[in-house]
């Protein structure tokens, strides 16, 4: 019928949000000084009122050598990945937190962040990366899918949210997806 709202009408296309270059960056290894600061920037990143049980001095004193920090010319902190390499798992880092700068997202920081960290692990022998995302988290799994991770649906997973995921993996009520990715080096 002409004149009539079509299907466009009510449900406009989506359209991806512009990509915009990131500003000149440059990573580097975050040291264990820098801990007030990162705790002060980054509490606005993340829905946790908090960071400060994610992230502990002495957790940043051991974390340095695996976890990178994105930096402007400026020395603007724009992007944090914190990851762990535990004794009794030499061959899979853990991405405890990877976070960028509200105004800097969708820009390929945070690409650039797990990929400095896949091949960090990759040459220190490390044959996985793995990350524990909340199911409902789509926006993070999303990400970590766009970046080659997949779901492990292994023994012990359930479908929570329609996603492969462990109940209770971090305590009562908090569920985890693990992604999961091979290194380059392993």
């Amino acid at each position: 019928m002409p004149g009539w709202p079509d299907f466009d009408h009510w449900f406009p296309p989506i359209e991806r949000p512009e990509r915009r270059p990131p500003p000149a960056y440059a990573l580097r290894h975050p040291t264990e000084d820098e801990h007030g600061r990162l705790l002060d920037l980054v509490a606005g990143w993340f829905e946790q009122p908090t960071l400060r049980p994610v992230l502990p001095r002495l957790l940043l004193r051991q974390l340095a050598r695996v976890s990178w920090l994105g930096e402007t010319a400026d020395g603007r902190t724009i992007g944090l990945l914190l990851g762990l390499v535990g004794p009794d798992r030499p061959e899979e880092v853990a991405i405890v937190l990877v976070g960028v700068d509200p105004e800097m997202r969708r820009r390929g920081i945070g690409r650039a962040l797990v990929e400095r960290l896949l091949a960090d692990a990759g040459a220190r022998g490390a044959r996985r990366v793995v990350a524990a995302v909340r199911p409902d988290d789509l926006p993070a799994l999303a990400f970590f899918a766009a970046l080659g991770f997949d779901l492990d649906s292994g023994p012990g997973s359930v479908r929570i949210h329609g996603v492969p995921a462990f109940a209770d993996w971090d305590g009562p009520r908090e569920d985890r997806a693990l992604l999961v990715r091979s290194t380059s080096g392993g």
